[in-house]
C-alpha cells in the first residue's frame, strides 16, 4: 500500500469517527463527563514515551514489539509497546493528539469500562497482526484506531444519516487497510468487533425485560 493512501485513509477513518461521535446515538455518560480513562492513558503513555525521546532513547528497544520470537521469551512486549512510539517526535505528537481526541469521545459514548476494553483489546490484538505485516514496531495508534472503529460501529445502530453514512466511508477506509496490510486495519477490525460483541451485550438484558413484559 502506498504511503499518500494509508495517510488518506488513516484521516477517512478519524474523521468519520469524530462525525459518527457527533452524529451518532446518544452518549452513555452524563452531561458532567470527565473522561478518566483518556486522561490516564495520555499519562501512561506520555511520560515512557517523552522518557524514550530525550532522557532514555534506549526504552524504545526494551519495550517494543519485535517479533513473534521476542513475545514468545518477553511476552510483555505485546503491552509494553503501546507505551513507547516508533517514529519519533512526530509520531509521539501525532499519537497522543489522536488519543486526546478520539479517546475522550470514545469514553463519552461507550464510558469508562468499555473503553478499556476496547483499547486493551484492540491495543493488544493488534500487536499479534503486527507480528504478520509489521513486526518491528511501537506507538500507541492502534488502540486509537480500534476505539475510532468502535465508534463507527456505534453509529451505525443509529437513524442518524450523517452518522450512518460517515460510519459506511470510515469502515470502508479501515478495511481497505485491513486488505492492504496495514497495521491500523488489524487494529480497527478488532476494535469493530469488540464494538459489536458490547453491543450486543448491552442488547440482551433489553431483550429479554420486552420478553417478561408480554
Amino acid at each position: 500500500m502506498s504511503t499518500a493512501l494509508a495517510i488518506g485513509c488513516y484521516v477517512a477513518v478519524l474523521g468519520a469517527a469524530s462525525a459518527a461521535w457527533q452524529f451518532g446515538p446518544p452518549r452513555t455518560q452524563a452531561s458532567r463527563f470527565r473522561p478518566v480513562a483518556t486522561v490516564a492513558a495520555l499519562l501512561v503513555i506520555g511520560i515512557p514515551s517523552l522518557l524514550q525521546l530525550t532522557l532514555a532513547p534506549g526504552l524504545l528497544e526494551a519495550l517494543e514489539r519485535q517479533g513473534a520470537g521476542a513475545a514468545a521469551a518477553q511476552p510483555w512486549r505485546i503491552v509494553t509497546a503501546l507505551v513507547v512510539q516508533d517514529g519519533g517526535w512526530p509520531a509521539a505528537i501525532t499519537n497522543l493528539a489522536a488519543l486526546a481526541w478520539i479517546g475522550s469521545m470514545a469514553e463519552h459514548a461507550w464510558g469508562t469500562r468499555r473503553w478499556l476494553v476496547i483499547a486493551l483489546g484492540a491495543g493488544i490484538g493488534a500487536q499479534l497482526w503486527g507480528f504478520l505485516v509489521q513486526p518491528v514496531g511501537a506507538g500507541n495508534s492502534v488502540a486509537v484506531f480500534g476505539l475510532a472503529a468502535s465508534l463507527l460501529v456505534r453509529a451505525w445502530i443509529g437513524t442518524h444519516l450523517t452518522a450512518r453514512m460517515a460510519s459506511v466511508v470510515g469502515l470502508a477506509a479501515a478495511a481497505v487497510l485491513l486488505v492492504g496490510g496495514d497495521l491500523h486495519g488489524g487494529a480497527a477490525a478488532i476494535g469493530s468487533v469488540i464494538a459489536m460483541l458490547l453491543l450486543g451485550l448491552k442488547a440482551r438484558p433489553h431483550t429479554r425485560n420486552q420478553k417478561q413484559h408480554r
